[in-house]
């Protein structure tokens, strides 16, 4: 059933993911908590809604707006895995737990009514390499920026490049200097190393839970340096920062380039603001959103999954098909294939064509 192309109720996974994250950017709790719901009822959905809400707290809110709901993510995750556990994986136990619709509910709201702060748009790899050779050159002129502290602990000089040192010292002395442009360069340039044959060496850094190629990614190494800075600021609670960084493990693979790209853009651009600010202690955290709005929609949710239910029944008893939720896929849709023409057919056209 893991390979399931659509949802419970015949949606693709596509349009259900870009739905449920124009929602959250939107504000509108009513159709976010709907596609929530929609994922958590189907097959495959639970670890493609983990990676959809991250993603959409990356670039629509951000550590700076809403530094707590990775905490409360996590554990609300932490808690459907062990109902998933303890079910042997039976999706339709763990969409009945009430407690589950209620987590994920409460993650999804929060979203909803966190104030939105949208991602600042990243170059493309191609810019980048339309630049690179200029910035080569500056570098082999000595206009680099020179060692960093946050580099210099991060960077392993036994296993790491000098390549990986050298745009590890680019990228901290721009986010130090909050220059999100040379910033948001310097971290695609890194994320396009991977596919590169001249990519510099880099020490193993990922957790165990991360296999094959992805564990000799560079894309550990510019997680180190922007944890090891973000410690240094001072600027979030242990706790939430332990969060944060364990979603990101646990989305990983589902998050793909673009979603890692896009997390990596939200927590630079928080480590740069707080770096200027690097005397404080510990920042005030933005309040949670009013918590009757969230606790309105945590009451509805039977109601929703009702819903779904005979959705979901009525989509069974026909025939099935992909629904989908974009114009274009509809036309798309609706366009069936004409049948193979008989042998009266082909005969009949036969004979129109030697006009008899």
């Amino acid at each position: 059933m893991s390979g399931q192309k659509h949802t419970i109720c015949g949606y693709g996974w596509g349009d259900v993911g870009a739905a449920l994250v124009k929602a959250i950017a939107a504000g509108d709790m009513t159709k976010a908590q709907r596609w929530a719901a929609e994922l958590v009822c189907s097959e495959s959905g639970l670890g493609r809604l983990e990676a959809h809400l991250f993603h959409a707290w990356a670039m629509h809110v951000g550590p700076a707006l809403a530094p707590g709901w990775s905490q409360t993510w996590a554990k609300n995750l932490q808690h459907i895995r062990l109902i998933w556990s303890k079910s042997a994986g039976d999706i339709r136990v763990v969409r009945n737990t009430p407690s589950v619709r209620q987590a994920v509910a409460e993650t999804v709201a929060w979203l909803v009514k966190a104030p939105k702060r949208p991602l600042p748009m990243a170059p493309k790899p191609e810019d980048c390499f339309r630049e690179s050779e200029a910035m080569r050159t500056r570098l082999r002129n000595g206009g680099g920026a020179g060692d960093q502290v946050g580099c210099r602990r991060v960077w392993s000089a036994g296993q790491d490049g000098l390549d990986l040192k050298t745009i590890g010292n680019e990228l901290e002395a721009a986010l130090r200097a909050n220059q999100m442009p040379r910033t948001l360069f310097w971290i695609v340039w890194l994320l396009t190393l991977d596919t590169q044959k001249d990519c510099p060496t880099v020490k193993e850094r990922a957790p165990p839970e991360i296999t094959g190629k992805q564990r000799k990614s560079v894309a550990w190494f510019l997680l180190a340096l922007l944890k090891d800075l973000l410690e240094e600021a001072r600027a979030m609670p242990g706790e939430d920062m332990r969060c944060m960084w364990e979603l990101l493990v646990i989305t990983w693979t589902k998050l793909g380039t673009k979603g890692r790209r896009d997390v990596f853009v939200a927590i630079a651009q928080y480590v740069a603001e707080k770096l200027q600010k690097s005397l404080a202690l510990i920042a005030v955290a933005p309040p949670q959103p009013p918590f009757e709005d969230m606790k309105r929609a945590m009451s509805e949710t039977d109601e929703l999954y009702s819903e779904i239910a005979e959705e979901a029944r009525r989509f069974i008893a026909e025939t099935p098909h992909i629904t989908v939720l974009t114009p274009e896929a509809a036309r798309a849709a609706t366009v069936a294939k004409a049948p193979p023409p008989s042998s009266l057919d082909r005969l009949a056209i036969a004979y129109k064509l030697i006009g008899r």
